[in-house]
């Protein structure tokens, strides 16, 4: 079977995928749109979960092939363990999104009513998509369509599970080391087949260029390097620019397109809304009844209500914008935000918003919890064969700097209170 995507052109599906493909779970995800609220800027930003899940399947598998050259001995059966349990891996990362994507975060249930969670978490917290993700594919029926169809491979849900982040027994052992944190980087790490797949596709369906980046060149040069009895991922260094262009590609969508003003107001008025409905508008955690909270749940519940929250967003009217500042003016802004916002028009909204280059890298250092990404040195006379990224790149330095913005939207932008408000000057203790 081929799927036919306009990203990567025909995708192959394994005769074991499909039936995945088609279990009720992952269909849900052609009814959950990739990018929210976007769709009110970016008009044919209107692609799903579904479309996303299946590139990163496949991206999944071609850099898991490029870079599993490295691992020494390995028999072909291990090969296509590993391959299957990668691929299946990107393919249900993003099983646990609610409607609307990252925007319907908020709608999630509490972790204890999970199916499943893992050993020692809070049960009164809020679920992530992360959380909902790893409790449907290890308590729902589809936990059995797994462990059944790749048994002889030796590959079920809870190797999946693994590989997005569920503890335990590590089930990639190899001779050579654990293959375990090479695998996880290629599901969720600074060059992984999600934001490979979901940068080149949301630049074409929302139009902007800011995504583009040299993708192929990028996974010719993959690889994988042993540190400590485990095997990382690794990029050979001819391919280290297209990588920092990878990089800034992600942070200039961030900061062009996810972070547009008119989405993330958007989002603010779906969170009031959601604070107005309480218990009332939460996902159910049963895994049946979640199949049914897809993008047409959620709407159909902002048009059936009188909120001014919800006919704002139904009408695609969002608060307009008042004031627009970043950076250092953001956070002298921020600093009059309590006395400000006493003095400002009912019902304005702030919204503050912080951008990290990298989130393994904050403020330009390598994060304690994030697995590092290598450079293998292949350039004549290099005096070291590898270098952890971070130290080979300084484009972490570079941008170590968080961006921040803080915008102010209210009913009428010329309303002169908000010119009166904002022209005084700030008050000394």
């Amino acid at each position: 079977m081929e799927i036919r995507d306009p990203i990567h052109g025909p995708i192959a599906i394994d005769s074991g995928e499909r039936p995945v493909l088609d279990h009720p779970l992952v269909r849900r995800l052609r009814r959950v749109r990739q990018l929210g609220f976007a769709e009110a800027t970016f008009p044919g930003a209107v692609h799903t979960r579904f479309l996303h899940s299946v590139g990163a399947m496949h991206l999944a598998g071609r850099a898991f092939e490029m870079a599993s050259r490295d691992l020494p001995d390995l028999p072909d059966r291990e090969r296509r363990r590993l391959r299957t349990s990668v691929r299946l891996a990107a393919l249900l990362h993003d099983l646990g999104h609610g409607p609307l994507s990252h925007t319907g975060e908020g709608l999630l249930p509490l972790l204890g009513a999970l199916p499943r969670i893992p050993p020692g978490s809070d049960p009164a917290a809020q679920a992530t998509h992360e959380d909902m993700t790893r409790a449907l594919v290890l308590g729902s029926d589809l936990r059995d369509l797994l462990d059944h169809t790749f048994r002889d491979l030796g590959v079920g849900a809870i190797e999946v599970a693994a590989l997005l982040g569920w503890p335990g027994e590590d089930p990639f052992p190899l001779p050579s080391g654990s293959a375990l944190p090479l695998l996880r980087q290629l599901i969720a790490g600074e060059m992984d087949a999600d934001r490979m797949d979901y940068l080149r596709r949301d630049s074409l369906f929302t139009g902007a260029s800011y995504g583009h980046f040299d993708l192929d060149w990028l996974l010719s040069h993959l690889g994988a390097h042993r540190v400590d009895g485990q095997w990382h991922l690794a990029l050979e260094s001819p391919a280290l620019f297209a990588f920092e262009d990878f990089l800034l590609a992600r942070h200039h969508m961030f900061l062009m397109v996810y972070a547009h003003r008119r989405t993330l107001c958007y989002q603010r008025l779906l969170d009031r809304f959601i604070a107005q409905q309480g218990s009332d508008l939460q996902v159910p955690a049963d895994p049946d009844a979640f199949i049914g909270c897809d993008d047409d749940w959620l709407w159909s519940r902002l048009a059936a209500s009188t909120s001014p929250y919800a006919r704002r967003i139904i009408e695609y009217r969002p608060l307009p914008l008042a004031v627009e500042v970043w950076d250092d003016e953001a956070d002298a802004l921020e600093e009059r935000k309590e006395a400000l916002c006493r003095a400002l028009p009912p019902g304005t909204e702030w919204i503050r918003v912080e951008f990290e280059f990298s989130r393994e890298h904050p403020g330009g250092r390598r994060g304690p919890a994030a697995d590092p990404l290598w450079v293998r040195l292949t350039h004549p006379g290099a005096g070291r064969s590898t270098m952890r990224m971070d130290d080979y790149s300084d484009l972490y330095l570079r941008q170590a700097r968080r961006r921040r913005v803080v915008r102010i939207h209210c009913e009428d932008p010329h309303d002169p209170r908000v010119a009166e408000v904002l022209a005084r000057p700030p008050t000394t203790e």
